[in-house]
């Protein structure tokens, strides 16, 4: 147990120090948390930080002002100042006042949006986000004629909504772990033992494959075919990413010498591998996208390599027999190919 604390501390300490610059910019001591309770900034007190209300019950009163961003996650918000930022309402219920400002965007997730008349949003206001689940392709190929419906999210939801893909990720893994437990460990062996070879599948299959895709989906008829394609691919792509996560996981428990079971072995590997590689992306983003790339493409490999994990790669590695060696042949008795010793010619 006392490993086990360790452990989980140690992640959190990682999780400290590869927090994004922009939101370690900023002290915490500037932002006010509201988790659960009331809060009232009144008329005339300034907030010089960001706002964030974890089912909570805020008042933004007349004349008061936040210069930061307002998060909402849960609870409701009655905003009758000026926030010079982002409102974003991740569940509850965002009230703005006929005297309300926001110099930024509205973000509604799941939540409810209440605009009194004279109230001036000065940004954007866009209903929806992103899905977590962000597949990474090579090449970063954008897609014509295909609606975005996300919306860039500013400040300290940035580290919230990167936090909350990481721990998706992890629960995900842990699901399928649960159910295709064989299926992942194979995947994860076929990885270990042929990994330059999956490279290179992977590789080859991320670059023909959306051209094929594409040309599908050109003739119009076959647009069905070319979108169970690219599900497929984007399947194989999530599942190759979770048994490398897997095999991290099952490294991290022997080094720490645990017996961990195989889906918590995959949701602790799967959880440092994204929190490591989509961290590298968000601190380094003009080369920080090719760790996260190489490790799809490798997973993408093995994928295919293994059939989706009903077999490993080669099928038969190590179960082969070797043959013994022929036995020596038994030596003679002594004395039957001894030449004869000849006695000397006794004197008279």
């Amino acid at each position: 147990m006392k490993r086990i604390i360790k452990f989980a501390l140690l992640l959190v300490l990682l999780m400290a120090i590869a927090t994004p610059a922009t939101a370690l910019a900023k002290g915490l001591s500037d932002d006010r948390v509201v988790a659960g309770g009331t809060f009232t900034l009144r008329e005339g007190e300034t907030l010089n930080g960001n706002l964030v209300i974890f089912g909570g019950a805020v008042t933004l009163e007349a004349g008061s002002r936040v210069n930061g961003d307002v998060v909402l996650m849960g609870g409701t918000v009655d905003i009758a100042g000026n926030v010079h930022g982002s409102v974003v309402g991740m569940g509850g219920v965002v009230s703005l006042g006929s005297m309300a400002v926001v110099d930024g965007d509205i973000t509604t997730l799941a939540a409810t949006l209440n605009q009194e008349a004279g109230a001036q949003v000065r940004g954007h206001i866009v209903r929806g986000l992103r899905t977590p689940l962000r597949f990474p392709f090579p090449g970063r190929a954008i897609v014509p004629d295909v609606p975005d419906f996300g919306a860039r999210i500013p400040g300290v939801l940035n580290v919230m909504w990167f936090f909350f893909r990481t721990f998706l990720w992890a629960a995900l893994a842990v699901l399928l772990v649960m159910f295709l437990p064989a299926h992942t460990e194979r995947v994860a062996v076929t990885i270990v033992r042929q990994p330059i070879l999956a490279g290179g599948v992977g590789l080859l299959t991320a670059i023909v494959a959306p051209l094929l895709l594409i040309g599908i989906a050109i003739t119009i008829i076959l647009i069905p075919v070319s979108l169970v394609g690219i599900l497929i691919l984007a399947t194989a792509w999530f599942f190759g990413r979770v048994a490398l996560g897997y095999e991290i996981g099952k490294r991290l428990a022997e080094t720490t010498n645990q017996d961990l079971p195989p889906a918590v072995a995959a949701g602790i590997g799967t959880f440092v591998m994204t929190f490591v590689v989509d961290g590298a992306n968000i601190l380094i983003p003009c080369v920080g996208w090719i760790i996260p790339a190489l490790i799809g493409i490798i997973g993408l490999g093995g994928i295919l390599l293994s059939r989706f994990g009903t077999q490993t790669y080669p099928p038969h590695y190590g179960s082969v027999a070797i043959a013994a060696p022929p036995p020596a042949p038994p030596e003679p008795p002594a004395g039957i190919f001894e030449d004869p010793v000849v006695l000397p010619p006794e004197e008279e």
